[in-house]
């Protein structure tokens, strides 16, 4: 067994071998690639998984996050935006946009000064969502009293006239200051997020349609790769008019919508709320009669009683947060007979562990498709298609 952070580290150049692993982005991306290649193929080797594919390229390997934050930091009467623990300015800042970190200066401009004081006492983190065209500016304070709502308009004029593309601003009131910079958490009796102007959504522009989600909710970060994605995704799964697809963990529709147009129908779950509202007005917008949404936490309990049970046959996508899927999750999948599942992981470690879950099942690995959606990290995104093994070998 070996872990992916392991793997990396023996195939790293030797000069990189004692620094952070975040410091694979001062590499060329062409050597970046040949690295994550090599790491990935001994972490399959090491821990029983058939070869992977290639690791299939970023367009745009740096200045690609459409999501960024900074800490801010109010000591001695001085304001600064920073940084979080778990960031390095080195390793970080080139793979942002230029315009994130031109809204970034501007913002701590204003809150150097005595006027923006209240603000600055009262500012957590700093957050840039949005796409490489339009962006949204999130304030998370731990104050929402008159004078600092007062800067907070005030700042949204300023950004306004920035010419930097911000279409819209909003404040997040997050009175534990958590170490979290969208806190899950949300205050009772109070207010909780606040728009200072424009749209209360975001949108995904996806050639032939566009999908809108939550200032809040989730969204990949690599905007440039989300095409690559949803090809590779559909090709591995092929959703067919003779099968439903299966979609968890579906988001705002990304899946469901961006490659579930030829299946039979498709059902998408996700827990959160927001992102699944989302997803019925994208569906009713598209006319995409045949896509269902319904949120929920996903176990093994609801899995079992809850997601409908088609009689044609069934495909199922399921995209998890990093930590997987909870205990009972893939078998109760696995009893609904699925012809074929894509298993799609963002955090590499855990692919042993869900793998070997399938193939108790009685499923096994027919492709293992990593993609760099992470260019500049020690990370992947990686989608592995399940298909049903023949139990009489």
């Amino acid at each position: 067994m070996i872990t992916f952070s392991n793997a990396l580290r023996e195939s790293m150049p030797k000069t990189l071998s004692s620094l952070p692993l975040l410091s694979i982005a001062i590499l060329d991306y062409k050597d970046e690639l040949a690295v994550k290649n090599k790491a990935f193929a001994l972490f399959c080797e090491k821990n029983g998984l058939p070869s992977p594919e290639e690791v299939i390229a970023s367009p745009l390997p740096r200045n690609y996050r459409t999501t960024t934050k900074r800490r801010a930091i109010f000591e001695n009467g001085e304001f600064s935006l920073a940084f979080g623990e778990d960031d390095c300015s080195e390793y970080t800042e080139p793979l942002e946009p230029e315009e994130h970190l031109a809204i970034y200066k501007l913002v701590e401009g204003y809150l150097k000064k005595p006027v923006f004081k209240a603000l600055a006492e009262a500012m957590n983190w700093l957050i840039i969502r949005g796409s490489y065209k339009r962006r949204t500016v999130i304030f998370n304070v731990s104050e929402m009293n008159a004078s600092v709502v007062r800067k907070l308009k005030l700042m949204g004029e300023h950004l306004t006239a920035s010419e930097l593309g911000v279409f819209s601003a909003h404040v997040y009131f997050d009175p534990t200051c958590s170490d979290y910079y969208l806190e899950t958490r949300r205050p009772t009796n109070a207010l909780a997020f606040k728009t200072l102007y424009g749209p209360k959504d975001l949108s995904l522009d996806l050639g032939d349609i566009r999908l809108k989600y939550p200032v809040t909710g989730f969204s990949q970060i690599n905007e440039s790769q989300i095409p690559n994605l949803l090809s590779k995704a559909k090709e591995l799964l092929q959703p067919n008019a003779e099968e439903h697809m299966l979609d968890l963990y579906c988001g705002y529709g990304l899946f469901s919508l961006g490659i579930g147009k030829n299946a039979k129908s498709t059902f998408g779950v996700e827990w959160e709320g927001p992102s699944i509202e989302y997803a019925k007005n994208s569906a009713r917008f598209l006319k995409r009669m045949n896509a269902k949404f319904l949120a929920g936490k996903i176990d093994a309990e609801f899995v079992e009683k809850k997601i409908p049970k088609f009689r044609e046959p069934e495909v199922i996508l399921l995209d998890p947060p990093r930590k997987g899927v909870e205990q009972g999750v893939i078998s109760a999948l696995a009893k609904r007979n699925p012809k074929r599942v894509l298993h799609v992981f963002c955090g590499t470690d855990e692919i042993p562990r869900s793998v070997n879950q399938w193939r108790m099942a009685h499923y096994q690995v027919s492709k293992i498709q990593p993609l760099d959606l992470f260019p500049g990290t020690p990370h992947l995104e990686t989608a592995v298609l399940m298909t049903k093994a023949d139990v009489r070998k």
